[in-house]
């Protein structure tokens, strides 16, 4: 017991039972409040742990010092990540693998979280699997009492699925401003996934779904069906895409071109872009139509015309003044000129149409070449310029088209003699590469510029230098050279260096008991 009369004469002994019945209800009154603050916190604190929960459920979070650190990481990070705790922390953030950052960003976040300020955006992360993953990451700075930031709190949201369905979004629409149609459908039972407006429109389902529709509700597409046993091609790689023509019920030609795609984390499908070809066939009928009429036309009478300055020439050119022998002259050479045009359009028209004859023959490269040294020597005798056959001194055997070969060796030594000075030779041979021949024609003319190169195999291109040009030519017998070489199996390629000449050349298999069978 206390003796409160100690206390003074402020507390006279008749007082004492009241002074104990406030402390007692002071007391009490602040138990209850330690009860009742105990109650509030322990309310408090269960919120705070299922908040805690929600968080490390959803989001990624990390915890950085002020260099950016890793100090700590939640389980949902290690799952995005695909990292280990101990791979984690104890790193700098921005040397994590799984980050794909982007320039300039680094210095951004840097200046704003030094001023102890938030940092918001997406960042992208590459997943164990190879998946991408977007977030909207919130960037949180903690201050000390000195103002300096002490560490840093990283809160990110996966937005993946939103990303993805915008850019789905954005996909959809654009495919469907597409004149081509866009079809999607599954591997396993072929069920559209997707058809773009176009698709809909030419199979009659506008207003319907096409979900949970196969190839099979598509009659005429059922040739489609059949094309099985060429998907094992696709779905090994070892076929990038496969093409096909179809006729619709409307007897138009669509070109169907079929490729299995795989994006990462997602699963496979086919998709295949339908092309209506209908007038472009047509049209390239039209044009090989026209073209054969317009040659045959020009060829016919271009024929007689060369006979008769042929025969004007061998009976009346002593009796001619040196100019009228001088215009009939340039007569003749453009007579010829026009015929050689004539013909390499007609080729180039048949290589167009796969109806060039190629009769692959078991064949001996040194009497093909031997035989086109002949028949060009007249024409570059014209040029003061002397062909050299090289490395034909024993039989070469390959798999070819003498006659096509002999086409290609004239263009390619005719090119060599115009562009030649008077009294050089072109040499024109073989080279024994093992497995493979090598024919060459080479010169030491005026060479190709480097600006012409690269499209000097393409139609109707010449090299831009007044000595090319004072020689004429149509341009089109170096294509016309590339697409017999193809034809083939091989390239046609060159070296050429202006001022010092050029050497075109390609490989041919050389004949085995294995080519023939």
């Amino acid at each position: 017991m206390f003796d409160l009369s100690a206390v003074g004469r402020a507390f006279p002994a008749s007082t004492t039972p009241l002074a104990l019945l406030g402390l007692a209800l002071l007391a009490a009154s602040l138990v209850i409040v330690l009860m009742r603050s105990k109650h509030r916190f322990g309310i408090l604190h269960g919120q705070m742990e299922r908040y805690r929960a929600a968080v490390n459920e959803h989001c990624m979070v990390n915890i950085t010092d002020a260099s950016g650190m890793i100090t700590d990481v939640n389980d949902r990070f290690l799952q995005v990540t695909g990292l280990t705790r101990d791979e984690a922390v104890g790193k700098h953030v921005q040397d994590l693998p799984a980050l794909l950052n982007e320039p300039g960003r680094t210095e951004q976040i840097k200046s704003l979280v030094c001023a102890g300020k938030s940092w918001s955006g997406e960042t992208a992360w590459r997943q164990s699997g190879g998946k991408l993953c977007w977030t909207h990451s919130t960037l949180m700075p903690v201050v000390n009492r000195r103002g300096n930031v002490a560490e840093i709190f990283a809160i990110r949201t996966d937005i993946t699925a939103v990303k993805m369905a915008d850019a789905e979004t954005q996909l959809r629409a654009t495919l469907d401003l597409l004149q081509d149609e866009v079809w999607m459908f599954s591997p396993g039972d072929l069920r559209f996934i997707y058809l773009n407006r176009k698709a809909i429109t030419r199979l009659g389902w506008e207003g319907q779904c096409y979900e949970g529709r196969t190839l099979a509700d598509v009659g005429w597409m059922a040739d489609l069906r059949h094309v099985g046993r060429d998907l094992h091609r696709l779905n090994s790689g070892e076929e990038s895409a496969l093409t096909y023509e179809l006729q619709d019920r409307e007897d138009r030609t669509l070109e169907i071109t079929l490729q299995l795609v795989a994006p990462a984390g997602n699963p496979a499908r086919y998709v295949a872009v339908l092309r209506d070809i209908t007038e472009r066939q047509a049209a390239a009928r039209a044009k090989s139509q026209f073209v054969a009429m317009v040659s045959h036309e020009l060829r016919t009478p271009l024929t007689s015309i060369k006979g008769g300055l042929g025969l004007l020439t061998m009976t009346a050119a002593a009796e001619m003044s040196e100019r009228s022998r001088s215009i009939l002259t340039i007569a003749q050479r453009n007579t010829d000129r026009l015929i050689v045009l004539i013909n390499d359009i007609l080729d180039l028209e048949k290589i167009d149409a796969g109806m060039m004859d190629f009769r692959m023959e078991h064949t001996d490269l040194t009497g093909v070449i031997r035989e086109a040294i002949e028949m060009n020597g007249g024409y570059g005798a014209q040029f003061g310029v002397q062909f050299l056959g090289v490395g034909l001194d024993r039989p070469v055997m390959v798999d070819c088209s003498p006659e096509r070969l002999l086409q290609v060796l004239t263009n390619l030594m005719s090119n060599a003699a115009k562009f030649s000075k008077p009294g050089d030779a072109v040499q024109v041979g073989l080279t024994d590469l093992g497995s493979k021949i090598r024919i060459f024609v080479k010169d030491h003319g005026a060479g190709i510029p480097l600006e012409a190169q690269p499209r000097i195999l393409e139609r109707f291109t010449q090299a831009d230098s007044s000595d090319r040009r004072k020689v004429g030519g149509s341009g089109l017998g170096l294509s016309i050279v590339k697409a017999i070489v193809e034809r083939h199996g091989a390239e046609i390629r060159f070296d050429s260096r202006p001022g010092q000449g050029s050497e075109f050349y390609f490989d041919l298999e050389r004949h085995s008991a294995r080519n023939v069978a």
